[in-house]
């Protein structure tokens, strides 16, 4: 018996850099070289009635119902009141054999499917197991999942919610916490729909990479701002966006130090937007606002390191002054502490006699 041949993947190249190229081999495989392991079956065959049967996946199949030419030809020889009780009746005997209004005429329309001998040959696991299901082989429940919630309008946000996270480098599990999902479906989600491994990381390519992306309507305008936002915060920009006050101190100076460098961004397109003696004015007086404020922001620097340095000094009296607490002896200590309670002590305010009771 002969080996079965790998057919591996090349995922190297814009098209396999598309974070849903999965699922854009489903859809389109000569894409990806593979338009030899679909087949137009015959009329009858197993596998063309196995793929009609029942579509779980969002492609538009679309496929016109009819009666064999001889029967409609007799349809149409009836009057226009028997041909509507015809209809009648024949709808009534559908619905009491619970059998759906479909013929398919397969003889003069081919549909090309996958073969199941050569998807076994993919090299790329999770590919099979996408093709095994929308060719109704085996199903795979995650999948079914994946796919009906890219397609939900009702759970639109969640599904780029979904992706913002796992761009930001957060695992399986600790998305499903929050989305309170099964590990498993977000991994069917990122693989089929948000698989960012072979994405470019150096910022030029990576811009042109979403740019790309929306040219192509994979992601929304909007979505590309919050994966430039996450490209340069990380985690911490999906949490600033969310929710501000949930920020730590730290993650407050840092999301603010982005917004101000967020400025210089804005003037370096207003540079590409001078047209006119008009625009240019403008775009001078936003240099010199420009220059304010990096002069603002050394200022905050400077308050900065001077708290620190404050803190760091009174941490280290603190300590000094513990150390000592801790080689004094037992009478010196009680007597601090009696110094202390008498310190605290709230003493009533001093009575003066009146110049009536002076003598």
């Amino acid at each position: 018996m002969s080996k079965r041949a790998i057919i591996s993947l090349n995922k190297v190249g814009s098209f396999y850099n598309f974070p849903n190229w999965r699922y854009q081999i489903y859809l389109n495989p000569s894409k990806a070289g593979l338009a030899a392991c679909c087949k137009f079956p015959n009329s009858g065959d197993s596998s063309l009635r196995r793929y009609l049967q029942y579509r779980d996946v969002r492609e538009t199949l679309e496929v016109n119902w009819s009666f064999p030419p001889r029967f409609q030809k007799t349809v149409d020889s009836l009057s226009l009141k028997n041909r509507q009780v015809f209809y009648k009746l024949f709808g009534k005997k559908l619905k009491a054999q619970n059998t759906k209004k479909l013929f398919c005429a397969t003889f003069s329309k081919k549909h090309q499917i996958w073969g199941i001998d050569k998807i076994n040959s993919l090299s790329d696991a999770f590919l099979r197991r996408l093709l095994h299901h929308v060719s109704n082989y085996i199903f795979d429940k995650y999948i079914q999942i994946a796919v009906g919630l890219k397609h939900s309008k009702e759970h639109e946000h969640i599904f780029r919610a979904i992706g913002y996270h796992i761009y930001a480098g957060l695992n399986d599990q600790e998305i499903s916490k929050r989305f309170k999902l099964y590990r498993q479906q977000i991994e069917a989600i990122r693989l089929l729909f948000f698989d960012f491994t072979h994405s470019p990381q150096e910022p030029t390519a990576r811009a042109a990479y979403f740019t790309q992306l929306v040219d192509n309507e994979i992601i929304t305008d909007l979505d590309r701002r919050f994966y430039k936002l996450i490209a340069e915060l990380g985690e911490i920009g999906l949490k600033a966006h969310s929710n501000y006050h949930s920020l730590t101190p730290e993650e407050k100076v840092i999301v603010e130090d982005y917004l101000g460098n967020t400025m210089l961004d804005n003037v370096l397109s207003l540079n590409f937007a001078v047209t006119d003696m008009k625009d240019a004015l403008n775009f001078n007086s936003v240099i010199n606002n420009l220059a304010s404020f990096y002069i603002k922001k050394e200022e905050v620097n400077y308050y900065r390191a001077k708290v620190r340095n404050l803190d760091a000094s009174t941490q280290r009296i603190s300590s000094e002054h513990n150390a000592e607490l801790l080689n004094i002896d037992p009478e010196d200590e009680e007597a601090l502490k009696l110094i202390g309670k008498l310190a605290l002590q709230e003493n009533s305010l001093p009575t003066y006699p009146a110049i009536t009771e002076l003598k």
